[in-house]
């Protein structure tokens, strides 16, 4: 009987050992899934406040990709 307790209570630290270790694994995972969409966001407004969108219908053409070139010259290799 003595031996039965021994290796249920192994058994049951095995679990509980590998419970954490997912429970570590998911909160990574989490921890990365928002740094990357921390990062993404902060592009989209960098671009979009170089970009200027709200008046693009004020600019040439060669104004706007004048704008474009300029932006990515600036941004483009930062993230």
């Amino acid at each position: 009987m003595n031996k039965v307790k021994i290796a249920i209570f192994t058994i049951s630290i095995i679990i509980s050992l590998i419970g954490i270790k997912k429970l570590i694994y998911i909160n990574q995972v989490k921890d990365l899934k928002n740094k990357e969409e921390s990062i993404l966001n902060e592009s989209i407004r960098v671009l979009n406040e170089c970009f200027d969108l709200e008046n693009k219908n004020k600019r040439t053409l060669n104004k706007s990709i004048e704008l474009i070139e300029f932006c990515i010259d600036k941004y483009g290799d930062k993230n």
